[in-house]
């Protein structure tokens, strides 16, 4: 295939005839030259994935419109190539016609009469002459203000060039390239915090008092992928196996990844290089302070009693990460969001509680229910003139611990089922969550479905947790016991619920995931 690179520059005025002065100023073109004109307009019709109604990517409107700074086209990179040829108009400068369009010409000499090429558009970006072309870019580059990078949103289209191409030889008489939808390359996620200032009642008194809270404090995502598709593709099974480029994602398809291969059979140790904040390496997460959210989105959606789509805050963008089957949706490889939590003794709490909260020492909790310390484990556990009918379960859970002596180890706790908090750094005891972001969610809470779990690009995944049930994991990397850790071989849908998130996604597709932990 050959390669021409041509210069680009954008025209004054972008119409097809111009005013009488200007046409008295354009000299006959020698050179044989073809001034061309296209538009760009952003994608902001709904994917199909939802064609059936049972999802709960229910947003309404199903899209947002993105800031200016998300939709602005700053330069593009026209590519039209056929079996033989690869033109390429770099950098051409266009002019805004409209909300969503963009118009702009450029020259070359290289088109041939009659040709048939395919046409595709790298919004703020550079194209690359390989179509399978992957970038490991970071957000911060692709992300930039007005500079967001876009491509091909469908399929390219075709355009066969006429016979006489000497009719557009005048830069106010240019061949019309047809229009050009485009896509943002990165995904969106955004957060709305409770009603409550992100704190949830973990216990109560006689009076449904609150004695202890747990407040959300931080925000995580964790496996990110390191690189995708300058253009995006999808295919039956989630391989190149007769994959489209730029095809529409279905019910019935997938969005492929780059690293496709290495995930068909589900997590190994060697794809922890192929992410970023992987989930067996938390000292690389990198973590968000939820206060810190203060960026207003822009979508007009419908709420609920629970619900005000103006509280969304914008949080950060990701990178693409499918998974090519069903069954190998797993925890190390499907891109999670981790909340951080502040276990917090209220007034209410008993006085040995609230010291326990204060101190320096493990404290516990089993069957869901927050003791304190070992010594305040043992009180309860314990037959004494005070704890005359201890619950047998604890008790049994309390003697083997005991019965391991010098031997208990961390795992000898988990075994028995109690959880360990010891605390951070600064002195307060977290728990942590982990939601696996879901992207066609089948509402079978039993089963796995396509692509339920994934990131695709140019979706807004806003987030909420409405509920949180359970005390949380302990600290990540820590030596706490936990009798349900979070594996990275662990498969994505499971029944053991610590909270509930709402998701809804938007083009920018919105999907709205109500979280319950």
């Amino acid at each position: 295939m050959k390669k021409y690179l041509i210069c680009a520059f954008a025209l004054a005025a972008f119409c097809a005839c111009s005013s009488g002065a200007d046409e008295e100023q354009v000299k006959p073109n020698e050179n044989g030259q073809v001034y061309m004109q296209f538009s760009v307009k952003m994608e902001t019709s709904r994917s199909e994935t939802d064609e059936t109604g049972d999802t709960n990517s229910n947003a309404n409107p199903d899209y947002e419109v993105g800031f200016d700074k998300e939709n602005a086209i700053s330069t593009v990179d026209v590519v039209l190539r056929n079996a033989d040829d690869y033109v390429v108009a770099e950098d051409v400068v266009p002019a805004k016609a409209a909300t969503d369009t963009y118009v702009a010409s450029f020259n070359t000499l290289e088109l041939k009469a009659n040709a048939t090429y395919d046409v595709y558009i790298y919004a703020n970006c550079k194209a690359d002459q390989n179509l399978d072309a992957t970038s490991a870019e970071t957000i911060e580059n692709i992300t930039k203000d007005n500079k967001f990078w876009m491509t091909n949103a469908y399929a390219a289209q075709s355009i066969t060039l006429p016979s006489d191409l000497s009719l557009y030889t005048q830069p106010n008489n240019p061949l019309n390239l047809q229009s050009h939808y485009v896509e943002r390359v990165m995904a969106r996620f955004d957060y709305m915090a409770s009603k409550t200032d992100n704190i949830y009642p973990m216990a109560v008194d006689a009076e449904n008092a609150a004695t202890v809270n747990l407040q959300l404090t931080d925000v995580a995502l964790i496996n990110m992928s390191k690189n995708f598709y300058m253009l995006r593709r999808v295919s039956n099974d989630g391989t190149n196996n007769g994959w489209t480029i730029g095809g529409a994602e279905t019910p019935k398809n997938y969005v492929v990844d780059t690293d496709y291969a290495a995930k068909a059979a589900g997590y190994t140790e060697a794809q922890v290089a192929n992410f970023y904040y992987h989930m067996t390496k938390p000292a690389d997460w990198e973590w968000t302070k939820l206060a810190t959210l203060t960026t207003d989105d822009n979508w007009t959606g419908e709420g609920d009693k629970d619900h005000n789509p103006s509280d969304y805050k914008v949080w950060r963008y990701a990178i693409e990460n499918t998974i090519p089957n069903i069954n190998a949706q797993e925890h190390g490889i499907s891109t999670g969001v981790v909340f951080k939590g502040e276990i917090k003794a209220t007034d209410k709490a008993s006085e040995a509680l609230q010291n326990a909260l204060k101190g320096k020492e493990t404290i516990y909790v089993f069957k869901n229910q927050l003791y304190g310390t070992w010594a305040d484990v043992t009180a309860a556990a314990v037959k004494s003139e005070t704890n005359t009918e201890p619950d047998a379960e604890l008790a049994a859970a309390y003697n083997a611990v005991v019965a391991a002596g010098e031997n208990a180890t961390a795992q000898t706790y988990a075994d028995a089922g109690f959880t360990g908090y010891s605390p951070e750094a600064d002195g307060k005891f977290y728990a942590y969550y982990y939601y696996w972001n879901r992207h066609n969610d089948n509402l079978e809470n039993d089963t796995m479905g396509q692509m339920e779990f994934a990131v695709v690009r140019n979706n807004v995944y806003k987030l909420c947790v409405d509920k949180i049930a359970r005390y949380g994991h302990p600290t990540p990397g820590g030596n706490d016991p936990d009798p349900d850790p979070e594996n990275p071989t662990d498969p994505d849908e499971e029944l053991n619920y610590y909270f509930t998130v709402t998701v809804k996604v938007l083009p920018w597709v919105v999907r709205v995931n109500h979280i319950e932990f």
